[in-house]
């Protein structure tokens, strides 16, 4: 339920979002990458979310992979390169931004919270924390996503304390992105705040550039933007129940993989602000894959009736709900995915419509 004494937000009202994780899992060119953001119909892709009564988009700026749909100067000059290598040279994020809020569509950037894990040369170049095995840097030739079961003492970056350098570094590539936009990013979903992360929050303050400084380089376009930090798809984690991950965070970035609880047998308790309360001021925000993993299927998991009455439950309680879909390169939402929800926008609308006219 929403907390005493305060208003509505607008992410309660939003009712559901949508979620789409761009080109985020598959592995380019700088060649390749250009043309595949160039090949992105924002009016087709738009008005594909428009049909669903969605009120918000979760979009994919980029991933680990490192590349981004969007220019940015102070990304570029960190790597040492032009426009057009590791970042597109078309801004894909501006006319999506333009174009939802068109139809009073709230876009939501997702972002990493550390530097793109899987290229060593990206990692040092931000200057984060980088892979070590055994408390010593792993080096170039050990692939930096290695997990401690294949290299024994291994550890990621994300799984260690971020630099202050780092930090400052990310607050400039954030940052611009930030001013860029304005408001029309209504909020930030940061990827990879690993519990390591939270628990350096402190320390960092000692220090000149820190996690402070940071996202007011996040928030200095539009200081009301929401912020959600994630730490991976459980309860605990990802709806906060143990508190918040970040003292800045004001949405929880709940991932999950269902409506339930995951336990080991039997069925676990539904997922809902009252079952897994957030901490005060915290938007409560169920996130999950509405088709067969994360950015991937081409039928819904789940029926439609099923669909609406976990997000009326959830809306009733004063929480949100983000579905990740599946799109394709040049901005195509499967026919059978989209088909379920535009019917589950349809009956969303005709409840909305039913209330006004009582």
């Amino acid at each position: 339920m929403a907390n005493e004494g305060e208003g509505e937000r607008w992410l309660q009202k939003s009712g559901y979002g949508l979620m789409f994780h761009y080109e985020a899992f598959r592995q380019h060119s700088a060649q390749s990458y250009n043309q595949a953001v160039d090949s992105f119909d924002v009016n087709r892709f738009v008005s594909a979310v428009d049909s669903t009564e969605a009120g918000h988009v979760i979009f994919v700026i980029g991933q680990h992979w490192g590349r981004y749909c969007a220019p940015n100067s102070a990304y570029e000059k960190l790597l040492g390169v032009g426009n057009g290598v590791w970042t597109s040279k078309r801004d894909l994020i501006q006319e999506l931004a333009e174009q939802l809020a068109e139809r009073d569509i709230r876009l939501i950037i997702y972002m990493t919270a550390r530097a793109p894990m899987r290229h060593y040369k990206v990692i040092k170049a931000m200057g984060d924390a980088l892979p070590s095995i055994n408390g010593k840097p792993a080096g170039p030739g050990v692939d930096p996503m290695s997990h401690a079961r294949k290299v024994k003492g291994f550890r990621r970056s994300e799984n260690q304390a971020p630099t202050p350098a780092f930090l400052k570094n990310w607050g400039e590539v954030c940052g611009e992105w930030s001013r860029r936009y304005g408001k029309l990013v209504a909020g930030w979903w940061f990827d990879g705040y690993k519990t390591e992360m939270r628990d350096a929050y402190e320390s960092l303050q000692k220090e000149r550039y820190n996690i402070d400084t940071w996202v007011e380089a996040v928030r200095s376009g539009n200081p009301a933007a929401e912020l959600a930090f994630n730490a991976g798809a459980h309860p605990i984690l990802s709806l906060c129940t143990g508190g918040k991950l970040c003292p800045h965070q004001t949405f929880t970035s709940g991932e999950n993989h269902g409506f339930r609880q995951r336990i080991k047998k039997g069925q676990g308790k539904l997922l809902t602000p009252v079952n897994f309360p957030a901490p005060e001021g915290v938007v409560w925000h169920l996130l999950l894959p509405v088709g067969q993993g994360w950015g991937a299927g081409e039928e819904p998991r789940f029926d439609v009736p099923t669909l609406k009455d976990r997000i009326d439950h959830i809306n009733s309680e004063g929480g949100a709900v983000t579905l990740d879909v599946p799109v394709t390169t040049d901005g195509r939402i499967p026919p059978g995915i989209l088909r379920a929800l535009r019917e589950l926008g349809q009956e969303s609308a005709k409840l909305r419509d039913g209330i006004r006219s009582y």
